[in-house]
């Protein structure tokens, strides 16, 4: 059964009894959201202190523990050394050993200095039951545990999936209890999903999900003190490879406001306790009746898509009828620049606002010592309990949505955070656009919604439907005639293809674009149909570019590597995107200037009427209003993925590259005059490169001091938190090696 149809099943119901229940509620107060996680108030826990140690690559740290992974949010400990990368291993109870998918793997300052780190657990889906052991691996030299603390959780939710959907989800403890605000109306909601940890998702496991309501009136509902059973759900284990979320839901009665309302679940396995949080509370919440209030925000990210390939942007063949005709209906950034060149850290700039050296996610393990870029190794992700778009727009009464194909979008890399429904499906982009269009049919009739579609078709592999392979891919490159078909793998690690392949490589990329510009348009012509156009802020965007091999033999002299799509240079056509926002009431216009990744995040907050919290990106609402303003003085770029770590930085119309290895020479382009950066005049203008070089490492050391007041104290070179088929996954697609 797919995501779509599950959709349907959990959710129709509930778009069914809210309408009914909010059928003639237009000049009604506006509907609100109450998550109950907000509501409940945590306990004080107890911090446990583990005993100190060394670790060295053939002598791991070992300690036998006693630990309730339910009352452990994180692991933090102080540690100096030589050693690069660390591996946390954990022991459950039933298990004869330590198994490897029990595992999460982060970077150290490998400079011999005491260092502190947080290892946060919350989102690692396996981390859960009774822990009997702790293994702590490391790689590139010894390290020495200083101080070693499990931490409770200051948080009630714990991020978890169940089968490629992920939502904050309290974990099922014996009892929470929730004070509920005393001015709920009548015909308030309450929905939640129940499911169990995968590791205990099994046939033989048994949970059962209680609901009460208590007053502390005795006799006002029959019973003594109040206390009535109002809402119970048992769910069966199945088997952790089909293991879902299953839905809860019911009306509060009249007079519900001000009650408590208390969460209680049981879970066994043949009869047997299990241990606490292996039943979990997905996303409970409560939903007022009321009208919609504002607008809701749409933001579809179309991976790997070139700005120079979309009609809007100057291509004249045709492939993408549906997005220029938005580009007609909207705001078009004729020079929006990603900070990297490619995904993790470019979709973490446009989600939190904040440039990859602050936020931190995408670096690789060698970024926090010395040495080259290593992708052995998965890179950092994003440290929890960093505002998003999604928890801004959360705490605004939104309700968040996520949709997307891309494993550098899972939660594994912390993106997740904010979205109450959080949805992987390594589908075309026609299922995603069905699963998205589901999902905003269920949830938005009464409520302002955010949806973020990511779609991943662009990116290699190319595999273009039958069709778009022979009308369009034939149509740039008719008298191909290699052994490719309508699939072919460019991946870094495979052999270099041979040049009679590469038009065909780029001939199928762009039928990728001619199906994607499709898919695009149905899922435009669906929020139509949804009554939702008039109501909703779109923006189309992407996270970088591609390339084509046009300048192979420059690369091979300037040392760079030669067989990737993309991730190892900052040349334009990698960070040159496309980027379009159409805003209800406003005429279309292009502006010229160029503009940020971070500079949407304030600008789409600003537009659905959320006043944007501080961030580094800038509020281009004055650009779209049609006053002039100057563009940014300034862009840096950073964060290379394969090969030579390098940074960039552009001032008007020059642009120079400067490789972090010496021996490797810097290049320095105009771009008004050589837009294809073929000429490099680094030799003929010293002054020019001294003086751009200087603002970049003063700019690249600012961001990086910028951390502690944006990211509360929390280091960004955290863990990165991987399932183990994920490593599979980065492998596959030719991120890791």
């Amino acid at each position: 059964m797919s995501l779509t149809e599950r959709t349907f099943q959990r959710l129709a119901a509930l778009t069914l009894a809210a309408g009914v229940l909010l059928a003639g509620c237009e000049g009604r107060a506006a509907s609100r959201l109450v998550r109950l996680g907000s509501l409940v108030k945590m306990p004080r826990g107890a911090v446990v202190r583990l005993p100190a140690g060394a670790a060295s690559p053939g002598a791991p740290y070992q300690v036998a523990t006693r630990l309730v992974a339910a009352q452990v949010a994180r692991l933090r400990f102080t540690a100096r050394g030589g050693a690069t990368l660390a591996t946390l291993t954990w022991k459950l109870a039933p298990d004869r050993g330590l198994p490897p998918y029990r595992s999460l793997s982060f970077p150290l300052v490998a400079d011999g200095q005491a260092h502190a780190y947080e290892v946060d657990l919350q989102r690692e889906v396996y981390w859960t039951g009774r822990v009997e052991a702790l293994r702590l691996a490391v790689e590139g030299g010894w390290l020495d545990l200083l101080e070693l603390a499990a931490e409770p959780p200051s948080d009630p939710y714990r991020s978890m999936a169940l089968h490629g959907e992920t939502m904050p989800a309290l974990p099922g403890v014996a009892r929470i209890d929730v004070d509920l605000p005393p001015d709920l109306p009548r015909g308030t909601l309450f929905e939640s999903r129940l499911g169990l940890v995968p590791d205990y998702d099994r046939p033989g496991v048994r949970a059962d999900f209680r609901v009460y309501l208590e007053d502390g009136d005795k006799g006002r509902r029959g019973n003594e003190g109040g206390r009535h059973l109002w809402l119970q759900q048992t769910i069966e284990g199945r088997s952790p490879e089909n293991a879902r979320w299953r839905l809860l839901r019911g009306t509060l009665p009249p007079g519900g406001g001000g009650v408590r309302l208390s969460l209680e679940v049981s879970a066994t396995r043949a009869g047997a306790a299990l241990p606490q949080g292996v039943a979990l509370w997905g996303d409970p919440l409560l939903a007022t009746p009321g009208r919609p209030a504002g607008r809701s925000l749409i933001v579809i990210l179309i991976d790997t898509q070139r700005a120079d390939l979309l009609g809007a942007y100057g291509d004249r063949s045709g492939l993408t009828p549906h997005l220029d005709a938005f580009a007609g209906e909207g705001v078009r950034f004729a020079e929006m620049v990603s900070p990297a060149p490619w995904t993790l850290p470019t979709v973490a700039s446009l989600l939190t606002g904040l440039q990859p050296q602050t936020h931190g996610a995408g670096f690789q393990p060698q970024a926090a010592g010395a040495g080259l870029a290593n992708d052995k190794y998965a890179p950092t992700g994003l440290p929890g309990g960093v505002r998003t778009l999604a928890t801004t727009l959360a705490g605004r009464g939104f309700y968040t949505i996520g949709v997307y194909h891309n494993v550098y979008v899972n939660p594994a890399f912390g993106l997740q955070q904010g979205f109450d429904e959080y949805a992987s499906l390594e589908e075309p982009a026609g299922a995603l656009v069905d699963e998205a269009l589901a999902r905003l049919r269920a949830s938005s009739a009464h409520r302002p919604v955010f949806l973020y579609l990511h779609l991943f078709d662009l990116h290699n592999p190319y595999s273009p439907p039958a069709a778009d392979c022979q009308e369009v891919a034939r149509r740039f490159a008719p008298d191909y005639r290699g052994p490719l078909g309508c699939t072919a793998d460019r991946r870094p690690e495979l052999p270099l293809p041979p040049p009679r392949d590469w038009r065909w490589f780029e001939a199928l990329y762009r039928a990728e674009i001619a199906y994607t510009d499709r898919q695009v348009g149905r899922f435009l012509a669906g929020l139509r149909d949804l009554g939702l156009e008039d109501g909703s802020v779109v923006a189309v965007v992407s996270d970088h570019g591609e390339e084509f091999w046009t300048r192979l033999a420059r690369e091979r002299q300037l040392g760079y590597t030669a067989n990737s799509d993309h991730g190892h240079t900052l040349y334009q056509e990698l960070l040159h995107v496309p980027a379009i926002i159409r805003i209800p009431g406003r005429a279309p216009a292009v502006v010229p200037g160029a503009a940020e990744i971070v500079d949407l995040f304030p600008t789409l907050l600003r537009a659905v009427g959320v006043e944007p919290p501080p961030s580094q990106g800038v509020d281009l609402t004055p650009l779209l209003d049609g006053h002039p303003a100057a563009a940014r003085p300034t862009l840096l770029a950073d964060v290379i993925l394969h090969g030579e770590p390098r940074w960039s930085v552009r001032r008007g119309p020059w642009k120079l590259i400067v490789p972090r290895n010496p021996a490797l020479p810097v290049e320095l382009y105009d771009l008004a005059h050589d837009p294809g950066e073929l000429r490099d005049l680094a030799g003929r203008e010293p002054r020019l490169v001294a003086d751009l070089r200087g603002w970049g490492e003063r700019e690249l050391a600012a961001r990086r001091q910028a951390r502690p007041r944006f990211l509360s104290g929390k280091d960004p070179l955290a863990a990165t938190y991987l399932e183990w088929k994920y490593i599979t996954r980065l492998r596959s697609l030719g991120y890791l090696k």
